[in-house]
C-alpha cells in the first residue's frame, strides 16, 4: 500500500497522534452505521461482533442487545467500559495481539482516519478474519471544496491524521478489502460508510 494510502499529493497529513476522549457521548454521530451493521447481523444472522475501537461503547451496547459483542479500545478507556457496562466484553486494543474472539462481523466505525498509519488497522481487521466489515470515516469533499484550504490538510479535527474523499476512501480500502457497498450515511456530518469482506488477494 501507498505511505499516502491513496491520498494524492499535495494532500497534508498530521504524523503524530492526539487522543480523542468521546466517553460522554451516546450515539450523536455515526447512529446510521451501527443500525446498517445492526440490519447486516440480523440478515446473516451473525451472533458475534466486534467494535474495533468502540468509544463510549454505547453504540454496540445499545444496537447489539441480543447478540455476543467485544470492545476493543485503548487502556485509557478501558476501566470507563468496564464500569459503564460490566455484563459485556472488554479488551485492550492492540494491533499486535489478536483477542480470543471470532467475530462473525466487524465494526470500524470513525476510528481509521485518527491512525498515523491506518496500513496497520487494516492488516488488523483482516487477522479478526470476520465474514463482514463495516468501516466508516469522514469523506472531505462534504466538509471542504478542492480550492478550500482544509481541502489539502491538515483536518480541521486536531485529532485526525486525515480524511479521505470518497473516492480516495474506496481505492483505499479496495486495496485489501472487497467492497461490497459504499454509500454515504449522513451528508450532514460527512459519513461515508464502506461495507466490504476480505478480498481473494487480501494480504496478511
Amino acid at each position: 500500500m501507498s505511505r499516502r494510502f491513496r491520498i494524492p499529493w499535495p494532500y497534508r497529513s498530521r504524523n503524530e497522534y492526539h487522543h480523542h476522549d468521546d466517553q460522554d457521548l451516546t450515539d450523536e454521530w455515526q447512529k446510521e452505521v451501527y443500525e446498517h451493521a445492526a440490519a447486516l447481523a440480523e440478515k446473516y444472522r451473525y451472533e458475534k461482533i466486534a467494535d474495533v475501537g468502540c468509544g463510549s461503547g454505547y453504540k454496540l451496547v445499545h444496537y447489539f442487545e441480543d447478540k455476543i459483542t467485544l470492545g476493543l479500545e485503548l487502556a485509557c478507556n478501558l476501566d470507563f467500559l468496564r464500569n459503564q457496562y460490566p455484563q459485556r466484553n472488554w479488551a485492550l486494543s492492540d494491533f499486535d495481539h489478536i483477542p480470543d474472539f471470532k467475530p462473525d462481523l466487524v465494526i470500524c466505525s470513525d476510528v481509521i482516519e485518527h491512525l498515523v498509519d491506518p496500513d496497520d488497522l487494516l492488516k488488523f481487521l483482516l487477522r479478526l478474519n470476520a465474514r463482514h466489515y463495516v468501516i466508516s470515516t469522514p469523506d472531505r469533499s462534504l466538509l471542504f471544496k478542492p480550492w478550500q484550504r482544509r481541502y489539502w490538510g491538515p483536518p480541521r479535527n486536531p485529532s485526525h491524521q486525515r480524511e479521505w474523499t470518497s473516492r480516495e476512501f474506496l481505492s483505499y480500502i479496495s486495496d485489501t478489502f472487497e467492497v461490497l457497498e459504499h454509500v454515504i450515511t449522513r451528508k450532514d456530518q460527512a459519513t461515508q460508510m464502506i461495507v466490504c469482506k476480505p478480498g481473494t488477494t487480501s494480504p496478511r
